[in-house]
C-alpha cells in the first residue's frame, strides 16, 4: 500500500508571518524614504521653491508650514533663476491658487465642478510657464476646506519633463503595488463569480474578498497622483475613491463572515444598509451643497471601525463554536489585526492633519493579509489535491489487486504470479534508486502486466503441454490486449505500459513491437527481469521451480540481449544481499531448462 505523502500540510506559522512582516516593513520604510516629499538635487537647473517666501506683512514663510484655514499671499524674488525651458512645478491638494509674475496673473487653478462631485478636486500636479526675466513670483491660495491648510507640495523650478519623470519614479512602487492589489482583487472576483474549485474547497467567499482588494487597490492609486495625471480628471478619481471607502466595509465583513462560517450572520444586512445609507446621505448632501465627501468621510471611518468590531466578533464566535480550522482562524486573526493597525494609523494621520486621504498603512496591512490568505489558500489547495491523489491511489490499489486476482483465476497454472512479479518489481525499483512514489507506481503497473490474459481463450492459456505456433501467437497477443484494456484509464495512464511492453527485449527480438534498448519503457525493463525470474523460480502444477542458482545464472547470461543490463545488475546485487531466494529453498529445484508455453525465460 502506498505510504501517505503527508497527513497534514505545513501551514504558515507565526514565525513565518513575522519573517515576512519584517521584510515587507523594511521595504515599506525604504519606499517611504525613497519617495520623501523633500526632493533634493545637485544640478544647477533645479531650484527648490518650498522655502524663501515672504508674506505681504514682510514675514518669512514656507509652503510646508502654513496656518490652518487661512488664505495665503506670498511672494519671492526669482531674478537669479534662469526660466528658459524651466517651469514652476508643484502639487496641490484641495487648494485653489493663482500665480503672478511681476504682478501679472499667469496661472489660476479653481475648477468649477458639477454639484454631485462636491467642491473639492482632490489632488493634482501643475507645471506652470513663468515668463523669462521675471523678478517677483507671487502665489495667492485658498484652502477649499477651512479645517485644512493650503497644500502646495514639492514646489520647484526645473524642466517639467524631469519633474514629471521624478514624480512617476518616486510613486512607481506605490503605483505598481496598488495595481497588483487591484489585479489580485479582480482574480479573486473572477474565481468567486465562476464558483471555482478554490472557492468551494476553501469555503471562502472570494467575491467579497476580491471586491475588498480591488477597492483598496484603487484608493492606493488615488494617493500616487499618477491616476489623476493620466485621466486629467482628479475630481472624478477623488469621488470614486470616497465611494469605494463608503462601500468597503460590506465586502470586508462578508469575507470574514464566510471564512468564519457565519455566512448568514444578521450583521451582514445591517452593514449593507449602513453602507447604502451612508452613500445616499453623502451624495444627497454633497449635491445640495450642504457638505462634501471630504467632511462625510468621518461617517465612513466610523462605519469602518464598527466593521472591524463586527469582524472581530465573528472571528471570536467561530473560535467558540470551533467552526473553522485553526490554520484559517490564525490567518484571519493575524490578517484582521494587521488591517486594523494599518487603517487605525491612516485614520489617525488623517484626523491629525498629517496627510489628506492617504491610505499607505491600510494597504500595507491588506497586502500582508492577502499574502497570508494566499499562502493559506495555496496550502489548502495542495492539501485538497493531495487528498484527491491519495483517494485515486487507493482506488488504483484496490482495482489493481482485484484485477490481479482475476488474472490468476483465469490462468490456473500461474496462481500468485502477478503479485510476486509486482513484489520483485518494487524490490528492483528501490535498488535502482527510485523514490517510494515511483516504486509504488511501478508495483501497481506490474500487478496488471498480464491483464491481457483475460482476452486469451482458456483452452489455449491453460493447455498443459507445448503450444503450437498458432497457439503461441495467440498467447503473445496478451500484450496487445493488455495495452488496449488499460490505455484509457486516465487516473494512471502508465498502467498500460507494463502490460504492453514487458516482453520487449534490448536486442529487438521481443514482442509485440520489437523495441530495442532505450526504446523500451523503464518500468517494462524492470518488470521483464521480475517476470523472467518468477517464471523460472515458481512451482507449477506440471513442474517444480528451477534451481535458484540456475535461474540466477540464466538471468545473468541474458544481460544485454533479453534483459536490460543495469536492471540485471540490480537483480544480482539483491541476490548477493540474500534477497529473492525463497525461505524454504534448501538448494533443490530442477536444473533443466524450463521451456514451457512461453518458449522463453518469461511467463
Amino acid at each position: 500500500m502506498m505510504k501517505n505523502v503527508s497527513k497534514e500540510l505545513i501551514y504558515l506559522k507565526l514565525k513565518d508571518i513575522l519573517y515576512i512582516l519584517v521584510i515587507l516593513l523594511f521595504l515599506f520604510i525604504v519606499m517611504t524614504l525613497y519617495s520623501n516629499d523633500a526632493l533634493s538635487r545637485s544640478d544647477d537647473i533645479f531650484y527648490p521653491m518650498t522655502q524663501g517666501w515672504t508674506s505681504v506683512s514682510g514675514e518669512s514663510a514656507s509652503l510646508n508650514d502654513l496656518p490652518v484655514g487661512q488664505d495665503i499671499d506670498l511672494y519671492t524674488n526669482i531674478s537669479h533663476i534662469d526660466m528658459n525651458k524651466n517651469k514652476l512645478c508643484l502639487k496641490s491638494v484641495d487648494t485653489f491658487f493663482q500665480v503672478y509674475a511681476d504682478g501679472v496673473q499667469v496661472y489660476s487653478y479653481q475648477p468649477s465642478l458639477p454639484k454631485p462631485l462636491g467642491v473639492s478636486y482632490g489632488m493634482f500636479v501643475h507645471t506652470i510657464d513663468i515668463p523669462e526675466n521675471t523678478q517677483v513670483l507671487r502665489i495667492t491660495a485658498q484652502p477649499i476646506f477651512k479645517s485644512t491648510h493650503v497644500i502646495l507640495k514639492n514646489a520647484v523650478i526645473e524642466d517639467s519633463g524631469k519633474y514629471m519623470a521624478d514624480l512617476y519614479k518616486n510613486n512607481l512602487l506605490s503605483f505598481v503595488r496598488s495595481n497588483v492589489t487591484m489585479i489580485i482583487g479582480m482574480i479573486f472576483l473572477i474565481m468567486g463569480i465562476s464558483n471555482s474549485l478554490f472557492s468551494k474547497s476553501a469555503g471562502i467567499d472570494f467575491t467579497s474578498f476580491g471586491a475588498m482588494c480591488a477597492m483598496l487597490g484603487f484608493t492606493g492609486l488615488n494617493d500616487t497622483f499618477i491616476l489623476q495625471i493620466l485621466s486629467q480628471q482628479p475630481a472624478i478619481v477623488r469621488v470614486v475613491t470616497y465611494i469605494f471607502v463608503i462601500f468597503l466595509p460590506y465586502p470586508a465583513l462578508a469575507f470574514f463572515a464566510s471564512a468564519s462560517g457565519n455566512r448568514n450572520s444578521r450583521l451582514l444586512p445591517v452593514m449593507r444598509i449602513l453602507c447604502f445609507a451612508n452613500f445616499a446621505l453623502t451624495v444627497i448632501l454633497t449635491t445640495l451643497g450642504i457638505t462634501d465627501y471630504y467632511n462625510m468621510v468621518n461617517i465612513s471611518h466610523a462605519i469602518i471601525i464598527l466593521d472591524f468590531f463586527a469582524a472581530a466578533f465573528l472571528v471570536g464566535k467561530a473560535i467558540r463554536a470551533k467552526k473553522i480550522s485553526r490554520h484559517l482562524l490564525r490567518c484571519l486573526s493575524i490578517g484582521l489585526a494587521m488591517c486594523i493597525l494599518g487603517a487605525g494609523v491612516d485614520m489617525l494621520r488623517y484626523h491629525l492633519g498629517w496627510d489628506n486621504g492617504y491610505s499607505s498603512y491600510t494597504r500595507v496591512g491588506v497586502l500582508l493579509f492577502m499574502l497570508i490568505v494566499g499562502v493559506y489558500l495555496m496550502n489548502e489547495q495542495i492539501r485538497s489535491l493531495r487528498k484527491k491523489q491519495q483517494e485515486d491511489m487507493l482506488f488504483i490499489s484496490e482495482i489493481t489487486e482485484s484485477f490481479a486476482k482475476v488474472i490468476d483465476m483465469k490462468d490456473r497454472y500461474t496462481k500468485g504470479h502477478s503479485a510476486r512479479v509486482a513484489k520483485y518489481t518494487a524490490m528492483l525499483s528501490r535498488e535502482l534508486g527510485y523514490d517510494e512514489e515511483t516504486t509504488e507506481k511501478y508495483f501497481r503497473i506490474a500487478l496488471l502486466h498480464d491483464i491481457g490474459k483475460i482476452a486469451v481463450p482458456s483452452e489455449v492459456l491453460n493447455k498443459p503441454g507445448k503450444l503450437s505456433d498458432d497457439e503461441y501467437q495467440i498467447i503473445k497477443s496478451h500484450t496487445v490486449y493488455g495495452y488496449e484494456i488499460l490505455e484509457n484509464i486516465s487516473i494512471m495512464p502508465e498502467l498500460a505500459i507494463g502490460a504492453g511492453s514487458h516482453h520487449e527485449r534490448p536486442d529487438g527480438k521481443g514482442y509485440p513491437k520489437g523495441l530495442k534498448n532505450g526504446e523500451i519503457p523503464r518500468v517494462a525493463q524492470i518488470i521483464a527481469v521480475a517476470d523472467t525470474f518468477d517464471a523460472m523460480y515458481s512451482d507449477r502444477p506440471y513442474r517444480k521451480r528451477m534451481n535458484f542458482d540456475k535461474a540466477v545464472s540464466i538471468i545473468r547470461d541474458a544481460k544485454g540481449t533479453q534483459l536490460t543490463g543495469d536492471v540485471v545488475d540490480a537483480f544480482l546485487r539483491l541476490v548477493d544481499k540474500g534477497e529473492f531466494r525463497a525461505k524454504d529453498d534448501i538448494g533443490g529445484g530442477t536444473t533443466d531448462d524450463i521451456d514451457n508455453i512461453r518458449k522463453s525465460y518469461s511467463n
